[in-house]
């Protein structure tokens, strides 16, 4: 056997730390949620010109101001989301042929609502959303799992917004958010064996934060003016996020069954230490203009926004006790454009039925693309229900969307090259009640 120079390991494992830990940290607009309101998401979110209903808290919050005649509202409910990725492998690591898919899993960000008139101009409210979420699940023997084996990421949002009837046609909101964020990270460590000249599993890293301590403030404004003829427009901006993190790295050695190798990786990597931890992530701002037009029984709605991903351009790391270990990732996020089509048919004062249609461009350049996420282009389809009886009233909502497949280009940060492929599901439920 070829004996261990300790100078080598030395010098790479600082090194393998840097480049198998930090990549994994970044992601891309598949972590952006937007369903947050079923009937809001059978229209497909063409919904800022709309905003009607207690989701305007989120879409358009000048509207609760024309909802006054509906007294005290509360709506809640859930989007149950679950998406399948599968991932082509190309040269020269994976390889050509190499095919993996995610495991399953299914999300289920939630949505509250409460909307109080105070007086017939005022009207203000309050809710609880999921602006960021989901993650992605790969199997044990997964070829990528040394840049991201499993990886879950939430931030809720707590809003609270005044609307004020500027005139009988239109209204103005302005709004406080508070977000709380939340990140979970799997992934294992790989080193090339001296004695075999392999790439062995030597251990697992658990990056995560559990307090809620990671907390930023943001707001939000918007305009709802109503038109002649039925026709109304709308305008939504809400800021950026800006989060600092704290968190540790658990570190996990596996044996390989070589027992000098194994103790000189020992006094090499903080096997078995929790390391304290410290990042920023500058989630985007985001604004949104919208038309719609409605008679007794229609209402039809389009939607142009914009989200400002250009934000994340890299993502510092810092692990405060293991200085050595710090970096920063370059990401080069773009913003994005978003459109939006909607409308509803309202067949009788107990039912309606919504459709929709959306195309969002991913912010994520070719180069970001990973394991942790293989984002692209998304179309989406939707169609929706509710169900009114007297003060309480049921929305059902579903959405399909399909994502361009999209290749790595032999351009991947990660070194790992190939194309993902990706189709989601969402189907969800809010339960209404005026008092």
């Amino acid at each position: 056997m070829r004996a261990i120079n300790r100078r080598e390991i030395v010098s790479f494992v600082a090194v393998v730390a840097v480049v198998l830990l930090v990549p994994s940290l970044s992601w891309g607009a598949g972590f952006s949620l937007f369903e947050h309101g079923n009937r809001a998401m059978g229209m497909g979110g063409a919904f800022v010109a709309v905003a009607d209903d207690p989701a305007a808290i989120y879409w358009n919050p000048a509207g609760i101001a024309f909802q006054q005649d509906k007294g005290t509202q509360f709506m809640a409910g859930f989007t149950l989301i679950s998406a399948a990725q599968e991932f082509t492998g190309d040269s020269p690591f994976p390889g050509d042929g190499y095919k993996a898919e995610q495991e399953d899993q299914i999300f289920y960000p939630p949505h509250i609502y409460v909307v109080y008139p105070v007086n017939d101009r005022l009207t203000i409210g309050g809710g609880v959303l999921t602006p960021f979420g989901l993650g992605t699940w790969w199997k044990e023997d997964f070829a990528g799992r040394f840049i991201s084996k499993r990886v879950n990421l939430e931030v809720f949002d707590y809003t609270a917004v005044a609307a004020y009837k500027v005139s009988d046609r239109v209204a103005v909101s302005l709004g406080v958010d508070y977000a709380i964020g939340r990140i979970d990270l799997t992934k294992n460590i790989g080193f090339i064996n001296p004695y075999t000249q392999q790439l062995a599993d030597v251990g697992q890293v658990h990056l995560h934060t559990d307090d809620m301590s990671n907390d930023a403030f943001g707001w939000n404004a918007s305009v709802l003016a109503k038109l002649e003829h039925g026709f109304s427009v709308g305008l939504l901006y809400r800021s950026k996020l800006d989060i600092d993190y704290e968190g540790v790295g658990s570190f996990t050695q596996y044996p390989t069954g070589y027992a000098d190798f194994d103790a000189l990786l020992q006094s090499q990597v903080p096997f078995g230490e929790k390391v304290p931890l410290t990042t920023n992530i500058e989630f985007p701002d985001f604004w949104s203009i919208g038309l719609a037009w409605e008679n007794e029984a229609w209402t039809i709605s389009a939607q142009y926004g914009e989200q400002g991903w250009s934000s994340f351009q890299d993502l510092p790391i810092t692990f405060t006790s293991y200085p050595a270990l710090n970096d920063t990732v370059v990401e080069a996020y773009d913003d994005v454009k978003q459109y939006r089509f909607g409308a509803e048919y309202r067949a009788n004062p107990t039912w309606a039925f919504q459709g929709g249609f959306l195309f969002d461009e991913t912010p994520q350049p070719i180069e970001s693309m990973s394991p942790l996420l293989g984002d692209g282009d998304r179309t989406g389809i939707s169609v929706g229900a509710t169900w009114t009886h007297g003060k309480v009233w049921v929305e059902v909502g579903y959405m399909y969307l399909m994502f361009d497949e999209r290749s790595t280009e032999g351009r991947s940060f990660d070194g790992y090259e190939g194309s993902y492929e990706t189709v989601g599901h969402l189907l969800g439920m809010s339960f209404g009640t005026r008092f």
